[in-house]
């Protein structure tokens, strides 16, 4: 699903001189452009002449960010403050809309096939109208927020309704008749923000704008969800993660569902206001229910239930990687020296191993990194590259975690999150130093928690594979098995993205996938006129 913003994203300040400020257009240097084309996408940014402090692809995209509100914008100094911003966006934006003014940014600054398809006769992106009344019906939780977070924008509040009047902005409109909205009404657009609001992200999921998509909104949470929010440019796109029956809810996650429970319930809480009963949080609940006093019946049922959702479900993944321990004395201290020698027992798969779709494998006798490693891609990869359908694979994850559970394992436990927030630490200095075979070793490791922790086809989970794909091939010592590894990894890679990333040509989303398979045909090359085989994708 493809959903706009109520006014213009706010690029974080850091990230102005890197995007164009009407279409996000990713800026790239004039010695690169000159070598490739000379589109809009490829050119150099041109920065406002009067701010100097906002950027764009050229006389068009500036144009319509000059009409459609940088010109009200271009002096203020208090621009700098994203709350400050992002409200008096809002406020012009719906102002222009009720008055009967209002540009379509988007469909001005990039009027190409992306932005006017129709898919199965519906347009890509709801009407504008749709868009500002989804917004003045989301719960901005005002009555409950805390009052220092209230008075704070109040003050931003008094602060933009001041300027609106000393701009003399044009509020034509029946419903403004000439004035601005009151300071309790920019409050409660600041609530509705705060709780609704959406951090903009690229293709590689780095962070650089925050933006309200009403429509969006409207999706719930889930610490499991089964659709994921990307973007492309200022348009977002909910897409599916796996397969969702009629009547099913579609859920996105609010936080990283990677996250131990403790931490994700105090984030949840303390921005959106609600505790998560999603199928990983509730069946806590129902545990802890237990200890309530209830009738025996009451008691032995729910005991049942409960057991049978701790075989069965998502709750035991909680239980799995909590934990704060690691290192030689258990205590989170790790250095270099350490991180090795648990790495360098880890044993590559091999390529072929990882299409073998088989019965549930048989749990080591006990579960140290290496053999984690191992049973993790040997059990959940295969399913993945074969097109395992939504029930098989959960059934398949559901008696990995019970197997984990069950079985004994080392100490310091080796699938917390604590081991893996290490681990990803060292395989990026390993990387950054060069050490490939270690960088494999370690890659794979964090490749089976992801798939431990995410849904199958999570971007997280294809980035990593493609980050993990490059280093094995650039492992020379280990010859052509790491070759035909690294085209095994970019298989599954290509498979995932294709889901979480799309193919549309012409984003950034849809390059990334074609970057991959251009990076298959390199090692295609290398392994010569008879490649692996890899699944049909």
């Amino acid at each position: 699903m493809r959903s706009r913003p109520l006014c213009n994203p706010v690029l974080f300040p850091t990230h102005r001189s890197q995007h164009c400020e009407t279409c996000f257009k990713t800026r790239i240097p004039a010695s690169a452009a000159a070598a490739t084309t000379t589109s809009k996408s490829a050119r150099e940014l041109e920065r406002c002449s009067v701010c100097k402090k906002r950027y764009y692809c050229d006389r068009t995209c500036f144009t319509v960010a000059w009409k459609g509100w940088h010109r009200w914008i271009c002096a203020d100094k208090d621009m700098e403050d994203l709350d400050y911003e992002m409200l008096k966006m809002i406020v012009m934006s719906i102002e222009r809309l009720r008055n009967g003014s209002f540009r379509d940014t988007i469909s001005s600054a990039a009027p190409d096939a992306s932005t006017t398809a129709t898919t199965a006769g519906m347009p890509l992106q709801e009407p504008l109208e749709l868009t500002a009344y989804v917004f003045s019906t989301l719960m901005g939780h005002s009555t409950v927020s805390d009052p220092g977070t209230l008075a704070k924008y109040e003050e931003i509040a008094t602060r933009v309704r001041e300027q609106l009047i000393q701009i003399k902005f044009p509020f034509k409109s029946s419903v403004s008749q000439g004035e601005p909205p009151s300071v309790q009404e920019l409050i409660q657009y600041l609530c509705r923000f705060h709780c609704n609001n959406f951090s903009i992200h690229d293709a590689q999921l780095f962070t650089m704008a925050e933006g309200t998509f009403p429509v969006g909104a409207l999706f719930n949470h889930s610490c499991r969800p089964n659709a994921i929010v990307m973007y492309e440019g200022q348009i977002q796109i909910v897409r599916a993660l796996e397969d969702i029956e009629v009547g099913q809810e579609v859920c996105s996650s609010y936080v990283d569902n990677g996250v131990q429970r403790q931490e994700r319930r105090l984030l949840l809480k303390e921005k959106y206001y609600f505790d998560c009963h999603c199928p990983r949080c509730e069946e806590e609940e129902e545990g802890e229910g237990d200890e309530k006093e209830e009738s025996k019946d009451m008691v032995e049922s729910e005991s049942k239930k409960t057991a049978d959702q701790r075989k069965t479900g998502f709750r035991i993944l909680d239980d799995l990687i909590e934990g704060d321990q690691d290192g030689p004395n258990g205590d989170g201290k790790v250095d270099g020296e350490w991180l090795t020698k648990q790495f360098e027992a880890i044993i590559l798969p091999g390529a072929k191993s990882l299409q073998m779709v088989g019965p549930p494998l048989k749990a080591p006798k006990i579960f140290t990194r290496a053999s984690f490693t191992s049973y993790i891609l040997h059990s959940l990869v295969p399913l993945i590259q074969s097109g395992a359908t939504e029930a098989e694979y959960r059934a398949r994850l559901f008696d990995v975690y019970g197997k984990l559970q069950s079985t004994e394992h080392c100490q310091p436990k080796p699938f917390t999150t604590t081991v893996m927030t290490h681990a990803t630490s060292f395989f990026n200095t390993c990387l950054e130093h060069q050490s490939w075979r270690l960088a494999s070793k370690i890659g794979c490791f964090i490749l089976a928690q992801y798939l431990m922790i995410y849904p199958r086809h999570h971007p997280l989970v294809g980035l990593h594979g493609f980050t993990l794909a490059k280093s094995l091939w650039n492992d020379v010592e280990a010859g052509m098995t790491s070759v035909r590894l690294s085209y095994e990894i970019l298989g599954l890679t290509r498979r995932i993205l294709k889901v979480s990333h799309g193919i549309q040509r012409g984003d950034e989303n849809g390059d990334l996938v074609r970057e991959v398979e251009a990076f298959m045909k390199t090692v295609e090359t290398e392994l010569g006129s008879s490649p692996l085989p890899s699944p049909s994708a």
